[in-house]
């Protein structure tokens, strides 16, 4: 029977069997999950002296210390998950994690985070300078705000992705920032199959497109460094301009992700049906864009009326 301590055990685990099998994202979750772990006194016990009710005071103090439901099942899943491994090797013999139960929902008590938007009158504010390019970082923001890009997204654009004569972009790839190690690499996949899509551009961020073209002749991302030509922007940089003109204009900064709730939000206040602007925002399922924008949805009485009425 395994006698080291949980944190000593999982950290070998990770560096030993999933450093090099998972993607890098998935490890830096992984990663995020284990610190967090590590500020409670279940990392510090012996394996072999856990038991089920270790593991659920561990869950209920998450639940009391006020993390999400989301966060809980990570930290559940990273114990399981070690947990089977070690089980598999012959290092463990009761699968002591069985016998313990997440949390019902109703316990969680973090309020769903308001989803913030920017103004007509600052919109166009932010517009009107956005338009000059003064920085390239200003182009992710207008195709943000024009396109529903996640910031992402927006970052990884290659030139040949531009459908020039289609009037659209194709989105298959993204940035990704590792919190665990303040990097970030391209991945050529999107965030999920969805998030694979073709988006038309409006005329600004044709026109953003075209001269930043003239800008970046040799260059394969859109959004490139000046001097390093395969390396895109970084997500701090752009968000540095970002809150630089915010604050020149006296506009709140409200974060690099309202600018993709601001084009929803546009989108539905011209009529677009939920079906397509969950295709534009590349959502997995319809249902996720109701959830999010359920404000804007409501519950839909008045369209229910006009069916029987």
């Amino acid at each position: 029977m395994e006698q080291r301590r949980l944190d000593v055990c999982i950290r070998e685990w990770m560096e030993e069997s999933k450093r090099n099998n998972v993607k890098p994202l998935t490890y830096d979750r992984l990663i995020i999950s284990f610190k967090l772990m590590n500020n409670y006194p279940i990392a510090g016990y012996r394996v072999n002296e856990i038991a089920p009710r270790d593991i659920q005071r561990y869950l209920n103090n998450l639940v009391v210390d006020g993390y999400s439901m989301s966060t809980i099942k990570k930290q559940f899943n990273l114990i399981t998950a070690y947990w089977k491994w070690a089980m598999a090797q012959g290092l463990i013999a009761t699968p002591v994690y069985m016998a313990v139960n997440l949390p019902n929902e109703s316990a969680i008590t973090t309020s769903k985070q308001e989803i913030e938007v920017y103004s007509l009158p600052e919109q166009e504010a932010l517009m009107k300078r956005l338009m000059t390019l003064d920085k390239d970082q200003y182009g992710v923001v207008v195709l943000m705000l024009e396109a529903g890009l996640r910031i992402g997204e927006a970052l990884a654009l290659a030139w040949e992705d531009v459908l020039w004569g289609r009037r659209a972009i194709r989105i298959h790839r993204t940035l990704i920032r590792m919190s665990s190690e303040a990097t970030s690499y391209v991945q050529n996949t999107p965030k999920s199959k969805t998030s694979k899509r073709t988006i038309p551009l409006s005329d600004r961020a044709l026109d953003v497109l075209k001269r930043l073209k003239e800008r970046k002749k040799d260059t394969h991302y859109v959004f490139a460094r000046d001097l390093e030509a395969e390396v895109p922007y970084s997500y701090s940089s752009v968000e540095f301009h970002i809150r630089r003109l915010c604050k020149d204009l006296g506009i709140s900064y409200r974060g690099l992700h309202a600018f993709r709730h601001t084009f929803a939000t546009n989108c539905y206040e011209r009529g677009c049906d939920v079906k397509i602007l969950s295709k534009l925002l590349g959502h997995a399922d319809v249902a996720i864009t109701y959830n999010i924008y359920i404000h804007l949805f409501g519950d839909a009485l008045e369209e229910m009326r006009k069916v029987i009425v």
